[in-house]
């Protein structure tokens, strides 16, 4: 339960870094040298959040089976 708790928060916090990103709020934090560096930020947190969450579900799913 512990795993599916953290990768679940994970995922939430990978998500919303990456619409931090695409609002421009984490900008006013953190500056960019290039915009093609935000882009890539925002896709390897949208790749991160994808991953957390199959994993996440990949858990749940096993835990229903078992």
């Amino acid at each position: 339960m512990k795993n599916i708790v953290l990768n679940v928060l994970a995922a939430v916090g990978a998500f919303s870094v990456a619409v931090g990103l695409m609002q421009g709020v984490v900008q006013e934090f953190i500056t960019f040298a290039d915009p093609i560096n935000e882009m890539a930020m925002c896709v390897f947190m949208l790749m991160a959040g994808t991953v957390f969450t199959g994993v996440a579900v990949s858990d749940i799913k096993e835990k229903l089976q078992s």
